[in-house]
């Protein structure tokens, strides 16, 4: 099942109009926030040049710390304590709208860190993980927020334009009380020297998860003497942490049209849907430690052990030692893993702690005659779209997945065409220590970015550079289940323990007899401390921590929502834990799917439920359920907003209403 793949949290969203050749549309209330404000253009195109090189030199002194980067979406702090970069932001800002009078919060959170960078004094709330550009692999554990910018080629039938489209976004882990990201795309000359604007967009949210631009729609006639050059503004503000994030980050093209004799492709062949299509609307799946084996199958790529004598591959087997991907032929009821279709770590063992996700492919693009190739990179990003934030591939924010864990292997030139340089790619990208601990819907970001120096018709050389872009939004992890060793109660009234269970098995799903056929086993191991239950009759289960438990008074949560005291309902009637506690366990868990299509039709809700050690708990439908819905947040803007903000609301709100007018 997936999410939908707007942040569930996003309440209010206020696009800006374009932020350079802007007039006044008119007078109103002062509080109103204008569409937009006279800005001193010239400014802004100036401080764009000199953003421009702080920024290519904060890339060199980034690459000479070693930290490495991938392509063009790392993030540079912005230095409000700088001048001119403080009046960038300002001017900014303006142009879309904002004011110190429309947006009073906004320009205080500026000036307070504009006067912190000036005196070298943070102030009492902010912390260690302030967020900036983090480069070591210490401060990217801390980062709550990332900032990217998607440039992608457009197709073209005239190969006299290059077309482009390019966005600006900024995420934040658990959201922020504001944010804002904008994109600005120029014309700059090969020294840039010199910027000729050609566009851009920007966008405002409250209480928002992710936020990204309109697209901004690029078109240029095809000039080497002139290179695209975007960049973008992102900010973040949350009061309850403390924590600030202003930010500044650039991509670039050579302008070449995409006709029919030029190539500029990313090719993703793993990961891909391989088994459960038959699913509504079903993701792209990644089970870590454990998953369905039979049944409705939906793990796409499953943990597992390879023997390293046959070499067969044993999906949610002990020691994990890769990932393996299913067999979309062989994989009707019995998961099935795929000939070479097998991927482990490339550096030290496999984690069960990390997240993993194979990436399979290639990257091809034209590189014309006389050309150098000094550079192949690219970026691999995670955005979770319901809580917000981003787990990046390698071990700091900005590190490419050349340099952590999906190297390229050699790149060559094509054996029929030698103007196509082809760069495939194959390894297991490893995204640091596993962020989600909920069900996600994940977007996946790819980026291949080449560089050359190549000969001009002058005999001279210049810079040629071409990315390629790849969204890939339909992706999720699962876990959940119960430990090895609960007896389960079958329709019959005798008990099983669950790893006897199969698919056709019927189970007891209620006190009135209602009984549900396992039309999915999953089973697996578990990393973190199982939840153990004790009740005051002796009663006791061990549960992984999002496993559904049925209360007597608060319906169904998630095991690790229990606590002393709480009654669940068992078999014989409610009964009042007197144990809660997370106990380290080693063995293998397992989990039901419940009742046909059929028997759920006729069943009431919330009916796919089965007895456990005599507990009524959840089957994982009902997990994916419950953890989706721990993933929305429906209350209005303002009870989820600190007071702080509340002001600067009520005035965008009040701007809105009048543009609608």
């Amino acid at each position: 099942m997936k999410l939908s793949s707007k942040a569930s949290s996003r309440m209010l969203v206020r696009a800006v109009p374009s932020l350079l050749g802007l007039v006044l549309l008119g007078s109103g209330c002062s509080q109103q926030k204008m569409p937009a404000q006279e800005v001193d253009k010239q400014a802004l195109v100036a401080d764009s040049l000199y953003m421009a090189r702080l920024y290519s030199g904060w890339e060199k002194q980034v690459a000479a710390q070693g930290h490495g980067r991938g392509g063009r979406n790392s993030q540079m702090e912005i230095d409000l304590g700088d001048d001119t970069q403080y009046r960038f932001v300002k001017n900014r800002l303006q142009a879309a709208g904002s004011t110190p009078e429309n947006s009073p919060q906004l320009f205080r959170k500026l000036e307070k860190l504009r006067k912190e960078k000036k005196t070298g004094t943070p102030g009492p709330k902010a912390r260690k993980d302030q967020l900036t550009s983090a480069t070591a692999e210490g401060d990217a554990a801390n980062s709550r927020c990332g900032h990217l910018l998607p440039l992608a080629d457009v197709a073209s039938t005239d190969t006299t334009v290059a077309k482009f489209q390019a966005s600006g976004l900024v995420t934040c882990f658990e959201g922020s009380d504001y944010a804002y990201a904008d994109v600005t795309a120029f014309a700059a000359n090969r020294e840039r020297t010199q910027f000729r604007v050609l566009g851009t967009e920007a966008l405002e949210e409250y209480a928002s998860a992710v936020l990204e631009t309109p697209p901004l729609p690029l078109s240029l006639k095809v000039n080497p003497d002139e290179e695209l050059f975007v960049d973008s503004v992102a900010m973040a503000f949350d009061e309850e942490t403390g924590e600030s994030h202003v930010s500044y980050t650039v991509a670039e093209s050579s302008l070449v049209a995409l006709g029919l004799q030029d190539v500029n492709v990313l090719t993703v062949h793993y990961p891909k849907e391989l088994v459960g299509s038959h699913f509504r609307d079903n993701p792209i799946r990644t089970c870590l430690e454990r998953g369905a084996v039979a049944g409705y199958l939906d793990c796409d790529f499953a943990s597992g052990s390879k023997d390293p004598v046959t070499g067969y591959f044993k999906p949610f087997a002990k020691p994990y030692t890769g990932i393996g991907a299913a067999d979309p032929e062989a994989s009707r009821t019995t998961w099935v893993p795929a000939a070479g279709a097998y991927w482990e770590p490339s550096s030290g063992a496999y984690d069960i702690n990390r997240l993993y996700l194979p990436l399979r492919g290639g990257y091809q693009v034209t590189l014309p005659s006389d050309c150098t190739l000094d550079a192949l990179t690219s970026d691999a990003t995670l955005i979770l779209m319901e809580r917000g934030g981003r787990c990046t591939a390698g071990t700091a924010p900005g590190t490419s997945v050349l340099r952590g864990s999906l190297p390229f292997t050699t790149p060559f030139l094509d054996e029929y065409d030698r103007t196509k340089l082809n760069a495939p790619f194959n390894g297991l990208a490893d995204f640091g220590r596993d962020c989600l601990d909920q069900f996600q819907n994940v977007r996946l970001m790819l980026r291949s970015t080449m560089k050359a120096t190549c000969v001009d018709y002058n005999g001279g050389t210049r810079p040629y550079t071409r990315s390629r872009f790849m969204d890939i939004i339909n992706l999720d992890w699962r876990n959940a289940c119960l430990a090895e060793g609960t007896r389960v109660t079958k329709a019959d009234g005798s008990q099983v323990p669950v790893e006897q269970v199969k698919v056709g098995d019927k189970l007891l799903a209620n006190g009135q007899g209602q009984a549900l056929t396992v039309t999915t086993v999953s089973r697996g191991g578990e990393r973190k401390p199982v939840v153990k239950l004790r009740d005051a009759m002796g009663g006791e289960v061990m549960v992984t921590e999002t496993h559904p438990m049925v209360t007597a008074t608060r319906g169904v949560v998630q095991a690790g929502e229990l606590k002393v005291g709480d009654s669940l309902r068992t078999r014989t009637g409610a009964a009042k834990l007197v144990g809660v506690e997370r106990v380290p366990f080693s063995g293998e868990v397992f989990n039901f799917a419940l009742g046909t299509p059929e028997e759920l039709a006729a069943a009431a809700p919330e009916a796919n439920t089965l007895y456990a050690n005599g507990y009524l708990v959840g089957d994982s439908h009902m997990q994916t359920t419950l953890e989706k819905q721990r993933t929305q947040d429906s209350r209005e803007v303002l009870s989820r907003l600190n007071s702080a903000w509340h002001q600067d609301f009520r005035l965008d709100q009040a701007r809105s209403k009048s543009a609608r007018r």
